[in-house]
């Protein structure tokens, strides 16, 4: 019998053509204090400040903006506690030491100075400058201090990205995103050319060939840029040149926004990789937010209500974020959140805007800073105590505040403005001045004192602090950042309940002095909404003699006081000459912070800052909740938990202080959230295949203290979601040698976690012998299919042969009969041979390998059937 084999070899895969070197890295100890010629750089104030002109050769920025930030400055490679500041207005940088607010260096960048906005994008080994009015892009040696390359012409209206050695143009209104190779061209008369393309672009379209406009995009520290396209509702991975598989996150015509998180999960969360950026994803519209593994949705957060009764262009999330606690702001709905991407416990206060605009919120420390355009200062919102405090001024004029969180460090800066700010962990800030010496010409400059604008209706401001803040309690840890308070109205209550106080209108602090952050205010209005109170201010002090009213604690009549005066006369029997004093004035206690967790709602308050009340207690629990303590005396813990309530129902309450006489003063309203959070990603997934394959058993586990109402969504492959309320589910019917992916998803009112694992249903190996095989001339055929085909006959098995094989799965063929023994089956074995004769993977007729079952024609298990 004629024959043709075919080698089987694996056909090898095409060699993909490597990317260009990669920079290395700077190393670590080569920071700004050891450049060469820095010090000709070095600013102080006995020397005219250093500018260095950008002619043929160009000294200019070594450091910039955290990728996606945009142009407002980031920590320099060169120096962990450094930023560069661009000055759009004056197409100019400039480098400032973190601890002190001190520029270092002030470099104008070529092209002019018109007024532009610049976007200067790191990963710590490359630094690129973007002018976004020209599109003239600069690519930075922060070794030499110089530019290594430089695009005098380019799009306008474009970004730039780096990340992970990668750099990218992305031109949004086009959909378009072109790899660039960042190093400079060793080519010296090229030395200020055009950057090196890597690769075609990737073009977004849509079936009709229409360019879908992009998001704002982020680059991981992996050098992966995230691409978020509104119009589809995906986000698309690119991977260097190599555009990834869409991730399905929101209905098609969602707003999206797009956060980098800079916090390790707690655990491979759906497959995230430990310790790398993390990828948020806001779907506005829909009022939640995402978390990404490499592949697909890990968990997903149900916002509060309250943030999308608003314009979406109201909604603000920052594009960088330090840390797993994330800020929202609905400036609009007067709505300030706070999400940990790892608990899922979220904070909620009120926040009033009035007709201000803002920028994104940052979280620093247990703070929350939220830029206000329009009076040039932050919004500071202090967690620990649920209260707003003074607003820092920075510039004091109408301006956008572009701000960041980078290695521990607030950096706020204005590039139409020659004043900028740093504000560290604890509260601190340093002025920065950006023109001319700073001291010397008019300018404000380095300033190691703290520096805080007056809030409106406060006499003169004081330096915070030099001792660290006390150290707030593990629960108030949870969530290091937080909610707004609404500062309070010149307006007493007398009822017990909050019925019958109307909101009065607040005093407006004057329009004359610098324009200064405006005090926010409360967002509740109804008639029959509590009442909020009058700013926390300083007791006010009593004259000589005067008596403070003593507080009950919870559960005791109310304390009284004693009336003091000159009505009476002394022991001594002459008149008394204490002058009458005034008695505190009642005031209501700030609005509450709520903190949600699982099946609980924390109330954090400030208490009231007149009389003292007699006791605390909180509004507003409904039947079947229950609430601890019952009441709080004015020296106790400012918090209260309220427990019973049902996840998917959102739950407001206000904080009632009674005063002697009865008399009541009330806080505004808690924003509503939930008692509870979103579940954890399912633990400890375990894949147990069946006998024979074709399905598995699928289970998992659930930390202590999961809401009992949990259910799990099943999904294998492309096949339709399955949810369940056990911890276990069994696959079936599914093709053997393949292998399924699996999400497992834990899901309820508040949100889900996911978990990753795949079903491998390879049939295992087994040895058989081979036989019958004659001693003659003819070997036993291995073919390409279960059938005899001379044309696929890939090999034989030796004459005589009968010793071990290796049989991989059992599939049915064409029917074949033993000629001496006149048995027949249509049973094929797919084996591994490498013995006598032509070795060879293929198919083998069962009649011809000692399986259990082969003279009785029929499958063999514990071998698998193939498919």
């Amino acid at each position: 019998m004629s024959q043709r084999s075919a080698p089987d070899s694996p056909t090898p895969s095409s060699a993909k053509e490597p990317d260009p070197e990669q920079q290395s890295a700077t190393p670590r100890e080569s920071r700004l204090s050891r450049l060469p010629g820095l010090s000709r750089l070095r600013l102080n104030r006995n020397r005219p400040t250093a500018i260095i002109a950008i002619g043929a050769a160009v000294s200019v920025v070594a450091a910039s903006v955290v990728v996606g930030i945009g142009a407002a400055g980031a920590d320099s490679d060169l120096s962990d506690i450094g930023a560069w500041l661009p000055s759009g207005g004056k197409n100019m940088v400039v480098h400032v030491n973190g601890l002190t607010g001190r520029v270092d260096a002030r470099i104008t960048l070529p092209g002019g100075q018109d007024p532009t906005t610049l976007q200067v994008s790191t990963d710590g080994k490359t630094v690129l400058v973007l002018n976004q009015r020209t599109g003239q892009l600069n690519q930075i040696d922060p070794r030499q201090l110089t530019v290594a390359q430089s695009s005098p012409d380019g799009t306008p209206n474009q970004d730039i990205a780096t990340g992970g050695g990668n750099a990218w143009r992305i031109t949004p209104g086009k959909g378009e995103v072109q790899r660039i190779d960042p190093r400079p061209t060793t080519d010296a008369a090229n030395a200020l050319g055009s950057f090196a393309t890597i690769g075609p672009p990737i073009v977004f379209q849509d079936a009709q060939g229409a360019p879908i406009p992009l998001g704002k995009t982020q680059a991981d520290a992996d050098g992966t840029l995230w691409v978020p396209l509104s119009a589809t509702g995906e986000v698309v991975p690119v991977r260097g040149s190599d555009r990834g598989a869409p991730i399905k996150v929101a209905e098609p015509g969602h707003q999206l926004l797009l956060t980098l998180v800079k916090a390790a999960p707690p655990s491979n969360e759906g497959g995230q990789k430990s310790g790398a950026d993390r990828v948020l994803v806001t779907d506005v519209s829909a009022g939640k937010a995402v978390t990404l593994s490499q592949t697909g949705v890990a968990s997903t957060f149900k916002l509060p209500t309250d943030m999308t009764k608003g314009a979406p262009d109201k909604f603000l999330v920052p594009g960088v974020n330090e840390g797993a606690v994330v800020p929202f702001l609905a400036s609009d709905t007067g709505s300030l959140i706070l999400v940990d991407v790892n608990s899922g416990s979220v904070q909620a206060t009120p926040i009033q805007t009035g007709k201000h605009t803002y920028g994104s919120p940052s979280v620093l420390g247990a703070k929350v800073y939220v830029p206000d355009y329009d009076a040039g200062a932050l919004l500071v919102y202090n967690t620990v105590q649920a209260k707003f405090e003074e607003p820092i001024k920075v510039t004091g004029v109408k301006g956008k505040l572009e701000t960041y969180v980078n290695n521990g460090l607030l950096w706020v800066n204005d590039q139409n403005s020659a004043e900028a700010a740093v504000v560290d962990v604890q509260g601190r800030i340093h002025r920065i001045g950006k023109d001319g010496e700073p001291g010397a010409d008019g300018v404000p400059g380095d300033q190691s004192t703290p520096t805080r604008s007056k809030a409106p209706g406060t006499g003169a401001t004081t330096a915070p602090p030099s001792t660290p803040p006390t150290q707030p309690s593990p629960e108030d840890q949870q969530l290091p950042g937080g909610g707004g308070e609404v500062p309070p109205q010149d307006v007493p209550g007398d009822d017990p309940a909050p019925g019958n106080d109307a909101p009065k209108p607040i005093p407006r602090p004057s329009a004359t002095g610098s324009p200064q952050a405006p005090a926010p205010v409360p967002t509740e209005t109804a008639p029959k909404d509590p009442i909020e109170v009058p700013k926390p201010q300083s007791p006010r002090p009593t004259a000589p003699g005067a008596r403070t009213p003593t507080a009950s604690v919870p559960g005791t009549a109310p304390a009284t006081s004693k009336p003091t005066g000159t009505a009476g006369p002394t022991d001594s029997g002459r008149p008394s000459t204490t002058a009458p004093s005034t008695p505190p004035e009642m005031k209501a206690p700030g609005t509450p912070k709520a903190t949600s967790s699982q099946g609980k709602i924390t109330l954090t308050f400030t208490p009231s800052d007149g009389a003292s009340p007699t006791r605390y207690t909180l509004g507003n629990v409904t039947a079947g909740l229950s609430v601890t303590p019952d009441a709080i005396g004015p020296g106790g813990s400012m918090k209260f938990t309220v427990s019973g309530g049902e996840c998917g129902k959102e739950y407001k309450f206000f904080v009632s202080a009674e005063y002697a006489g009865r008399k009541t003063m009330n806080s505004g309203w808690s924003k509503p959230i939930q008692p509870c959070v979103k579940p954890p990603q399912p633990a400890d997934v375990s894949v147990a295949q069946a006998n024979g394959g074709h399905g598995a058993t699928l289970k998992w586990t659930v930390p202590k203290g999961t809401d009992p109402k949990t259910t799990y969504q099943v999904k294998v492959a492309n096949r339709a979601p399955v949810t369940v309320s056990a911890t276990t589910y069994v696959v079936t019917d599914l093709k053997n040698s393949a292998e399924y992916q699996v999400t497992i998803t834990a899901k309820n009112a508040a949100g889900s976690g996911t978990a990753t694992t795949t079903i491998d249903l390879t049939p295992p190996a087994r040895t058989y012998k081979v036989g019958p095989n004659r001693s003659n001339s003819i070997g036993i055929g291995i073919h390409a299919g279960p059938r005899i085909d001379a044309a696929t006959r890939r090999g034989e098995i030796g004459a005589n042969y009968t010793g071990s094989i290796t049989v991989q799965c059992q599939m049915r063929g064409e029917n074949v009969t033993r000629t001496a023994t006149s048995v027949h089956s249509s049973i094929w074995d797919l084996v591994v041979y490498t013995g006598p004769g032509k070795s060879a993977t293929g198919y083998v007729s069962d009649l011809y390998i000692r399986t259990p079952q082969t003279d009785n024609g029929t499958f063999s298990p514990p071998l698998w059937e193939c498919e």
